[in-house]
């Protein structure tokens, strides 16, 4: 007798449809997962809000109100490019109100200087109020961080702070955006 003899061939593992253990347990798995799924409420975060207004028009419809500073000014005029393409709208639904502050951290100690690296974090509280009703529908705050070398030339040390504030303000802003597109998902904007 070989190998490839009838009598030796083993008995199938996999059952009546082709299945063995180990593909059973999976199917199984999949098909908890499926009905587990099907009590999820997850809808597309740019579909249409719960007013039948699309998203990106309810966001389109907020007015940044004027700042002071630099920092917040990035941080308002990257809100306004993000939201309605730059520009503002004529007859706001919505105006927030922006307050952005700034802080640095030292992130490390050299034998030369006391703190090559640091981090800049931009804070922006802002609230939003409806136009028709005065009252607030949202208040938040977002955060942005990011990092940069000093050296020994001031200029250079004045330029990298200035460039990392531009960045953190761009991802605060970034933060707020999409905080204010699931806002407007939810029905509260």
């Amino acid at each position: 007798m070989s190998s490839s003899d009838p009598a030796f061939a083993r008995p199938s593992s996999r059952g009546a449809l082709g299945l063995g253990t180990f593909g059973l347990r999976s199917a199984a798995v999949a098909l908890a997962a499926l009905v587990a799924l099907g009590g999820c409420t997850i809808q597309p975060l740019y579909g249409t809000a719960p007013s039948g207004q699309a998203v990106a028009t309810t966001i389109a419809r907020i007015g940044i109100s004027p700042v002071t500073d630099r920092v917040s000014q990035r941080v308002r005029n990257a809100l306004i490019f993000k939201l309605d393409g730059g520009t503002e709208p004529s007859n706001p639904a919505y105006t927030m109100t922006l307050n952005v502050t700034s802080a640095q951290t030292a992130l490390g100690v050299t034998p030369i200087e006391s703190a090559p690296s640091y981090s800049l974090t931009v804070s922006a509280t802002y609230e939003i109020k409806s136009v028709a009703t005065g009252k607030i529908v949202l208040r938040d705050t977002s955060r942005g961080s990011a990092s940069y070398n000093r050296t020994m030339q001031e200029y250079a040390n004045q330029r990298a702070e200035l460039d990392a504030e531009n960045r953190a303000a761009e991802v605060a802003a970034e933060d707020i955006r999409l905080r204010l597109a699931v806002a407007a998902a939810k029905g509260t904007l």
